[in-house]
């Protein structure tokens, strides 16, 4: 990196920084702090958990609707086969 860009750099820095001045935050506000991230959630989010349950429902549905079409076009199958073969004279 050049020293040219490394001046432009610096000054975009400080120039987003000074549009807006730091904020002090209160002595109460820090008491309540444990730490400098934001804990993990331990359970899924109610919205997030209805979503995964609508549409795992919605896979279902969809798995059950292939089977009956699947069996139907099977049942198709064979009552033409069995009509073609009797049809031939094989029975």
């Amino acid at each position: 990196m050049s020293q040219g860009s490394s001046q432009r750099t610096s000054q975009r820095t400080s120039q987003r920084t000074s549009e807006r001045p730091l904020e002090t935050i209160q002595t109460a506000t820090l008491a309540h702090v444990t730490g400098g991230r934001i804990g993990a959630r331990t359970t899924l989010d109610p919205v997030l958990l209805q979503g995964i349950q609508q549409l795992s429902q919605a896979i279902v549905t969809v798995g059950q609707n292939m089977a009956a079409a699947k069996q139907g076009a099977s049942q198709q199958m064979m009552q033409m086969m069995q009509q073609m073969m009797q049809a031939r004279g094989g029975r």
